[in-house]
């Protein structure tokens, strides 16, 4: 358990007169490279940070008036030897005691109007004993401020952003500052997210601190003193006439810091307190002090603390986030996820005092006074009067006015039918030897620039093989236009990936996004469940850097029993009638465990789900089996659900191998693989060809021929395929002229010689049938065997009128048995 102690520095109270030396600041801007020992560890494990000295600037803030003694700024921008340096990626924002400063953003490039990340690591001190080490905090800050980047508040409680508490002193009295001067000394027009690591309270063992030599010492007349009560927690709730949100409160808490959001320019953030009667009597003769307005506080960890592994931890990531307001309203909001990440980019997952911490915050744009949504984003510190205070220290992995990006990363069992697992899913199991896709998504959000020289540095998940391709590449990645890249098995050390892309992300002709798969192989030789931690992959572009991390999973341990599948047909082909109205395409499987291991009973089962594999195309299935034998019919027709891409691949005249496979996921198993071999053939048909017309031999008035044979060709045939059929005919008799119906003529049908006439009329007459069924197609020619004797013939019955005679006959020819 850490300490939390504040050294009392007035414990003695003398009455004197004397003239004491009185210790001022620098007035010129601080550049000095950071020589202190420990700071010098603490930058040597910085995480990988990009470059901000063409992005970031500062200079001396202006003087307010002759009181105003805050008239450096000690930021500067280093590198990880602490040398300043203009490839540095590391700023320093307060390095030593009573020490403050600003680094800003060199343009108005933050825009309100738009979504915003910055992502970056902190580092605050150690906290060790005394809060004196680790004090006075950091504040990440948006501001319209006249003064740019030379906006800067007041050192100490103040944190480089708050105004200046410049409480006089006169030997027997004391003059609280006023409202109005401290909001003037303030970051004016600004919203900050304080990171604040001293507990500056009225009610903590503390006392004013002499602004000039940053400890307690009675001075000359015009001594100005910070009563150092910003955080001080006062019962009562802030007043709604105030104009802040629900969740603000006087002061903060936090042993070790609190995370917050203020108003820093506003005069109303700032409230005068009466102390007189209560347990700060050790400020007389001041009686009362200013507090300082939170919204939205939350009690945090700020200093060192212990990583998962029980390492000592420097650094804490944020990742900030601006969400613009709706229109027509001034309420955007901040977020943050602190201790978010672990040094090397890994998820933190810890659950004690160093744990993630993350809020939302309202913020009200209106407080930065921009007409034109575009403002300075930055940040500022200070540090405390110990001599062993900590350097405040800040490393970017990505800043607003540049780009923002992100990375995101799945898991793909591809032989569990592409079974996808991410962070969020239910089912993380994957079985020994299955095969993976490691999948890692970069994207482009935003920014002005392209993400450049993006090189990926990926730890490949424990208990996973990568599995080199026939000319050893382990990994594609594939680009938003379609073009790809291999990553070769020779970038692969130690089970680290690592390969700089080769195209930029952003408005380049690659896109704003690109996909690295690695081909990978699940491996648990054990007998028991192996869960896989999740494993950090990083992406780090010479102007933005992004993490993740594969979800974690679980490889089964192998069963010592196998899953067995089978075809519980006697033959594996299957005869398929083309585009028959009721094809169905079924697929008859038998499961079972080598062991005669049991699916389940009627209070359990087993999840199975079986792949198809036609043509170039997967299905699944999926089923629920019971006992120690299960069937299965699949209708594999049904589960394509697509007429036409079915007969498109079952073509008529074709043969095609369909290939199933069983999946128990629970237990890690895959069975073997069947095929069917789906012969399609033609479906029933049933077509008949008949002549258009038919003529007979013509007669003289008064021949009394009985039966006129026909003076033409008459063609009649059936064609089928396993189609028994009747062929019928009917007529309504010939006409005169197509107008009077002649009596003396009817047509007559006679099957062979030995057969009987059988008269033609409106009730259908049997002309030929075939009760048999072939699976080949077959012709009946009917009238190639007719003679002038038979067949079609014209009776006369008797004496007809000169003329030409003519009529229809209709022929139908149907199933005669119900096919089955």
């Amino acid at each position: 358990m850490r300490n939390h102690l504040r050294k009392n520095l007035w414990t003695v109270f003398y009455v004197f007169i004397g003239i004491f030396t009185i210790v001022s600041f620098n007035t010129n801007n601080v550049s000095a490279a950071l020589t202190k020992s420990t700071d010098l560890d603490v930058l040597k494990s910085a995480p990988t940070g990009i470059p901000v000295s063409s992005y970031m600037s500062n200079t001396a803030p202006t003087k307010i008036d002759s009181k105003d003694i805050y008239t450096t700024n000690s930021a500067q921008i280093v590198d990880t030897t602490g040398a300043n340096s203009s490839k540095g990626n590391i700023v320093s924002l307060a390095s030593g005691p009573n020490t403050y400063g600003s680094m800003w953003s060199t343009n108005k490039s933050f825009d309100i109007n738009k979504s915003q990340t910055i992502s970056a690591w902190l580092y605050f001190g150690s906290g060790t004993d005394s809060d004196a080490i680790n004090s006075e905090g950091i504040s990440f800050v948006l501001q319209n401020d006249k003064n740019g980047v030379g906006a800067l508040g007041a050192g100490l409680e103040g944190m480089g952003v708050y105004g200046y508490d410049a409480s006089g002193y006169n030997i027997l009295s004391g003059t609280s500052a006023t409202q109005s001067y401290i909001q003037k000394t303030a970051i004016q027009n600004s919203i900050a997210l304080e990171f604040d690591t001293a507990n500056n309270s009225f009610f903590v063992p503390t006392k004013p601190i002499n602004n000039n030599s940053g400890v307690f010492s009675f001075g000359s007349l015009g001594t100005y003193y910070s009563l150092d009560g910003y955080d001080t927690q006062l019962g009562s709730s802030v007043s709604s006439s105030l104009g802040f949100s629900n969740d603000a409160k006087y002061g903060a808490s936090g042993p070790f810091g609190h995370i917050a959001m203020t108003y820093p320019g506003l005069a109303a953030s700032y409230q005068s307190t009466d102390f007189t009667g209560n347990a700060v009597n050790a400020y007389s003769p001041w009686t009362s002090g200013f507090v300082l307005i939170h919204n939205s506080s939350k009690a945090a960890m700020l200093v060192d603390g212990k990583d998962q592994n029980g390492n000592l931890l420097y650094w804490h990531h944020v990742t900030i986030k601006w969400t613009p307001p709706a229109s027509g309203s001034t309420n955007g909001t901040l977020s943050y996820n602190f201790n978010d990440k672990n040094p090397d980019y890994s998820d933190n997952t810890m659950t004690g005092d160093d744990k993630e911490l993350s809020n939302t915050i309202n913020a009200d744009t209106s407080k930065l006074n921009s007409t034109d949504g575009k403002v300075r984003w930055g940040f500022t510190a200070a540090n405390g009067p110990a001599t062993n205070v900590a350097t405040k220290l800040v490393a970017f992995d990505s800043i607003p006015d540049l780009l923002s990006s992100d990375a995101d990363a799945n898991i793909v069992d591809t032989t569990l039918n592409n079974k996808e697992i991410t962070d969020s899913s239910t089912d993380k199991k994957v079985g020994n030897g299955d095969s993976l896709e490691l999948n890692y998504d970069l994207n482009y959000l935003t920014g002005n620039v392209d993400w450049k020289d993006i090189a990926a540095k990926i730890k490949i998940p424990d208990n996973v093989t990568v599995t080199p391709d026939a000319a050893n590449n382990v990994a594609t990645i594939t680009y938003s236009d379609g073009s790809s890249e291999n990553i070769s098995a020779s970038e692969l050390t130690d089970s680290t990936l690592q390969h700089t892309l080769a195209q930029t992300l952003g408005t380049s002709a690659a896109g704003k996004s690109a996909r690295i798969t690695i081909n990978a192989k699940a491996v648990n030789t054990t007998t028991s469940d192996i869960n896989v931690a999740k494993s950090v992959a990083t992406f780090s572009g010479s102007n933005s850097l992004a993490s993740t991390n594969s979800p974690a999973f679980t490889i089964l341990a192998t069963p010592n029993y196998k899953l067995n599948l089978a075809n519980s047909n006697s033959s594996n082909e299957i005869d398929l009638l083309y585009k028959q109205d009721t094809a169905t395409l079924d697929l008859p499987t038998t499961l079972n465990y080598s062991d005669n291991h049991s699916f389940g009973d009627t209070s359990s089962s087993t999840n199975i789900v079986y792949q198809i594999t036609a043509g170039d195309k997967t299905y699944q299935v999926a089923s629920t089996a019971t006992g120690t034998k299960f069937d299965q019919t699949i209708n594999l027709k049904s589960l394509i659900n697509d007429d036409t891409a079915f007969w498109n691949l079952f073509a008529q005249g074709t043969t095609n191998k369909v290939t199933v496979k069983a999946i128990d996921a629970a237990n890690g198993l895959v069975s073997n693989t069947i095929t069917y071999n789906v012969v399609t053939k033609q479906d029933e048909t049933l077509s008949m060809t008949v002549s258009n017309n038919l003529a007979f031999k013509d007669v003289n008035y008064g021949n009394n021929t009985e039966y006129l044979p026909r003076k033409s060709d008459f063609d009649l045939s059936v064609t089928s395929i396993r189609e028994p059929w009747q062929l019928q005919v009917t007529t309504n008799g010939l006409y005169l002229n197509s107008q009077t119906l002649n009596n003396n003529m009817t047509l007559v049908y006679k099957k062979d010689s030995a057969s009987q006439y059988n008269t033609l009329s409106t009730t259908p007459t049997l002309i030929d049938e075939d009760t048999t069924s072939s699976d080949t197609s077959t012709t009946t020619d009917i009238a190639d065997d007719w003679t002038s004797n038979t067949g079609l013939l014209l009776k006369q019955l008797g004496i007809s009128t000169a003329g030409q005679y003519t009529g229809t006959l209709t022929w139908t020819v149907s199933d005669s048995v119900n096919n089955t």
